[in-house]
């Protein structure tokens, strides 16, 4: 377990020091006023976990969230708790002593692992808040590789709200107690987010004055061999954006099947056309990472360099959609008859 001074993301409050680590479940039972087992329970329950399910708890911290899912699993079911810090793995294992269905991993979220596993459900709860949001990219994509197609991701944690508008009080305890990254988190559009990484069926559950929220998303089934999901920037849903791809009003996803037919298949509004942070490209790219191929106008060279390293193909057109979607799948047709013969 780090220490404070020894902390990869100096700004966070997931890293918690040996005293924090140690006294976990006494602290969020006096933070939240003696109501944080009830919640919890409240949470889990509409998880609506199944007897047999699989299920694995991200951050799973001292074992409490686990020995309540585990109440709901049989003999074929089971928890596979996940954790960095030694002194969470000793409380978890005594807390879970007596359930025979639940194990721990000791492994870093926020980098990518492979425990060779698909599960029916990962859960976690107020950990992905904690981190950059680059590295919350990482903690999904370990999410996706290791959840099977039709499961479910339980995602705990503060709701999105405009911290300014708060209540007084609640707003001088969410802005001191709260680290940076935590201010960051509750504007983000998670739903959105997720959609990028192949999640939808959304459902939420909220709690404490809407301020917390368990967000539900099931994982689709990508492994379909001949679709291609493209991105296109429009402002009018006819002509593609002329200008830069990040100023676009809506991104129009289109889908392409077997190799000739495309079809519209979901209209994204942009959340990021009039902003000016640092990266923009990446933050566009979140929205319509499920898509193999961009269709823009314009996209800066430092934007062509990272959507590329993303996998992204790219192709620079101007015009009606229909009719440059129309050439797009003809090249793409011949150049896979030049790589046949």
């Amino acid at each position: 377990m780090k220490l404070k001074s020894d902390k990869i993301y100096p700004e966070s409050g997931v890293e918690l020091n040996s005293f924090s680590a140690g006294n976990y479940d006494k602290v969020m039972n006096i933070a939240s006023l003696g109501l944080y087992c009830g919640f919890i329970r409240k949470a889990i329950k509409a998880m609506n976990i199944q007897d047999g399910d699989k299920i694995l708890d991200l951050g799973c911290g001292t074992g409490r969230n686990a020995c309540v899912m585990a109440k709901y699993l049989n003999g074929d079911g089971k928890i596979t708790g996940m954790d960095v810090s030694s002194i969470m793995e000793k409380q978890f294992r005594k807390k879970c002593t007596q359930h025979q269905n639940v194990e721990f991993i000791r492994q870093r979220i926020d980098q990518p692992f492979d425990i060779s596993e698909k599960f029916d459900k990962i859960f976690i709860s107020f950990v992905i808040h904690g981190f950059p949001h680059q590295v919350r990219q990482t903690v999904l994509e370990n999410v996706s590789k290791h959840l099977k197609p039709g499961g479910a991701f339980f995602m705990l944690d503060f709701a999105e709200f405009n911290m300014n508008a708060m209540p007084s009080l609640f707003h001088f305890i969410f802005k001191n107690i709260e680290c940076k990254y935590a201010f960051d988190f509750i504007e983000r559009d998670w739903k959105r987010i997720l959609t990028g990484y192949h999640f939808s069926g959304f459902e939420e559950f909220f709690f404490f004055k809407n301020y917390v929220r368990l967000l539900k998303a099931k994982k689709l089934n990508v492994n379909k061999e001949n679709s291609v999901r493209i991105a296109v920037p429009t402002n009018d849903g006819i002509n593609i954006f002329p200008k830069m791809l990040g100023m676009a009003k809506d991104m129009f996803i289109y889908e392409i099947e077997n190799g000739a037919q495309f079809k519209l298949i979901e209209k994204r509004t942009n959340p990021y056309q009039s902003t000016m942070q640092h990266l923009k490209t990446l933050d566009v790219y979140e929205t319509i990472r499920d898509c193999s191929i961009i269709i823009s106008a314009h996209i800066g060279k430092k934007g062509i360099k990272r959507l590329e390293e993303k996998g992204m193909k790219l192709f620079f057109r101007k015009g009606n959609i229909q009719e440059v979607l129309t050439g797009v799948i003809k090249k793409l047709k011949n150049d896979r008859s030049q790589k046949e013969k």
